[in-house]
């Protein structure tokens, strides 16, 4: 036991601790992932990036334990972002899980908006659920926002099958929505050491996006940190994991058509 206490104290000494078989720098999101005082249970580590993120190694961040990623597809109807598609087949290339965020604005069409994420994903709604990016009012009231919200919800839903997650701090929930109901798995947003606020109507978030300047190996500069309230296996059979998702009834004549037989 000495031993090994020593040999942990050395690691650290040098910047760096070998865990589970990886070598991890203290960038790293599974040593950093620990700093939130806030002991509730298990957690996996994941990152969130844009076009900011410049070109990522995606080898590298899953090398150093990051083990999903939220790739952002556009911001509104006006800016696809331009690395979407890198990130999104550099993440499954290298076993990262991915999910996929838009960044909702308010003054623009809800409609249009779920569908340039609709015509996204279509083809790779990857393994996670998409969220809507909830952070800017665009003028708007709470109940305007709130309505612009759900019409954005329904539409996804409708579309891909897939239950979205909601994007949001608490304040902004609490000033900007009005603690409006909804029934989304939650995407945390609250940069603290401590543990997080969650805005009713929830009362537990499913990710937590705990700090904006974090650093990782493969990612030039800052990128975002998250973790998943649970285990990897969890993360896995989760509602928020698309594999787990309710499969549309397929019908004789469905059959047929897809070349399936009778």
């Amino acid at each position: 036991m000495r031993a090994l206490v020593l040999l942990v104290a050395a690691g650290l000494v040098c910047g760096a601790l070998a865990v589970g078989g990886y070598y991890l720098s203290r960038e790293d999101p599974r040593l950093a992932m620990v700093g939130p005082g806030c002991p509730d249970g298990p957690t996996v580590a994941g990152i969130d990036v844009s076009y900011h993120q410049d070109t990522i190694d995606w080898k590298r961040v899953r090398w150093a334990g990051v083990r999903f990623a939220f790739v952002r597809i556009s911001d509104g109807t006006t800016f696809v972002d331009p690395r979407f598609q890198q990130n999104w087949t550099g993440a499954k290339a290298n076993g990262v899980l991915r999910g996929s965020y838009q960044y909702f604005r308010p003054d623009e069409s809800p409609v249009a908006q779920a569908d340039l994420v609709v015509a996204a994903l279509r083809a790779d709604p990857g393994e996670l659920a998409v969220a809507i990016d909830v952070e800017t009012d665009g003028g708007r009231s709470p109940k305007q926002l709130a309505a612009g919200i759900q019409i954005w919800v329904e539409r996804v839903r409708a579309r891909l099958g897939i239950e979205p997650l909601i994007y949001a701090s608490p304040e902004f929930w609490r000033d900007q929505v009005g603690g409006a109901s909804f029934h989304q798995p939650l995407w945390l947003a609250h940069y603290t050491d401590q543990c997080p606020t969650v805005p009713a109507p929830w009362t537990r978030y499913t990710f937590w996006q705990y700090s904006q300047t974090g650093r990782v190996k493969g990612i030039v500069g800052d990128v975002d940190l998250d973790v998943f309230a649970g285990t990897l296996d969890d993360l896995r059979r989760s509602p928020v994991a698309l594999a787990n998702r309710p499969q549309p009834a397929v019908d004789g004549g469905d059959r047929v058509r897809a070349g399936l037989g009778r």
